[in-house]
Formats: C-alpha cells, sequence, structure tokens
C-alpha cells in the first residue's frame, strides 16, 4: 500500500511540474549524464570531461550542443557580428539567451533558445550562473529555478550584471 502511496504522490507532484513548465523539485532527479556537445570536431561530454578549451556552448536542443573556443566563433555560427547594440551590455546574439559564470557577463557562456527546462548540471553549469542577458523578442521570459525551488524570471530583452542572492545557485535554465 505505501508503495502505490509513494508512487501516487510522486505521479502528482510530476503531473504539477509539468503543468506549471517548471521542474519539480519532489521528484527525484535522475542521475546526471551530462550533455554531448560538439567541439573542434569532437564530442565531448561538458558534465563528465568538463568543457576542455571551450569558452561558449550553444544549445539549440538537449541534443543538438556546440561549443566554441571564442566567444566570436560562437557569434559568427549564430550569424551575429557582435557590433550591434551597446558595448555596456555584455553580448548575447538576438533571439537567444544568455547565461554568464561571472558577474558582468564574465566568464564562460551558455546559450539557449528554445521553449525548454533544461539541467544545468547536464551542462557542467549548476550553481555557476552569475548573470544573464536575455536578447529574445520582448516578452519571451526565460528562467532561472534555484536547487529548492525559488524561481526567477528574466524578461526580455533584459540584462542584469548579477545575480545578487541568488548568484551561483540556479540549477534549471528555461530558454
Amino acid at each position: 500500500m505505501r508503495t502505490r502511496v509513494a508512487h501516487f504522490v510522486g505521479a502528482v507532484a510530476l503531473a504539477a511540474g509539468l503543468l506549471t513548465g517548471a521542474p519539480s523539485a519532489a521528484v527525484a532527479e535522475p542521475a546526471a549524464t551530462g550533455a554531448v556537445a560538439l567541439y573542434e570536431g569532437q564530442r565531448i561530454n561538458l558534465l563528465k570531461d568538463g568543457w576542455r578549451g571551450a569558452h561558449t556552448c550553444v544549445v539549440t536542443t538537449a541534443q543538438d550542443v556546440d561549443c566554441y573556443g571564442t566567444r566570436g566563433e560562437a557569434d559568427a555560427a549564430l550569424g551575429h557580428d557582435g557590433s550591434a547594440g551597446t558595448k555596456a551590455l555584455p553580448d548575447c546574439a538576438r533571439g537567444w539567451l544568455c547565461i554568464f559564470e561571472h558577474a558582468n557577463g564574465g566568464g564562460r557562456r551558455l546559450i539557449f533558445n528554445d521553449e525548454q527546462w533544461h539541467d544545468l548540471d547536464q551542462y557542467g553549469f549548476a550553481n555557476r550562473a552569475s548573470s544573464w542577458r536575455n536578447n529574445q523578442s520582448r516578452g519571451d521570459s526565460g528562467g532561472l529555478q534555484m536547487g529548492n525551488g525559488q524561481q526567477i524570471w528574466l524578461g526580455a530583452p533584459e540584462y542584469s550584471a548579477n545575480l545578487g542572492s541568488y548568484n551561483d545557485r540556479a540549477r534549471w535554465v528555461h530558454g
């Protein structure tokens, strides 16, 4: 009987997470296997192998990840020349949500544009985001969810130089 109740409670928690679109903290997370990315012609597991020399990884879908040694290489691959907009903001191609390892857009950069929740642990980026820029269309909000279930929305087009009390606490991102 307890097993059935536990499965029912788990199914309700999973359904609640799916209905809101956010990952549910009540559901046990699967073991992290790591996102596989293409970097310099080789497949690397971002969680198990690390980013190697990559600086920017572009997540088109959870199964389509490309990493680049420099921001310029990634921007060129996205058709972005980096010249548009103000230099006071960290660069992020139009139509994309960028999260950065350090404040003020510094450090490694992870880029998303799909409307899905992604486990940042899979990209070796859990608890590492310190700033963000959402350069998607007006009203196309992104989101960050912390390990404790707290969530913040990232308006578009907007930028935050630091995450304040949420610094290095994000576990999930919605592109």
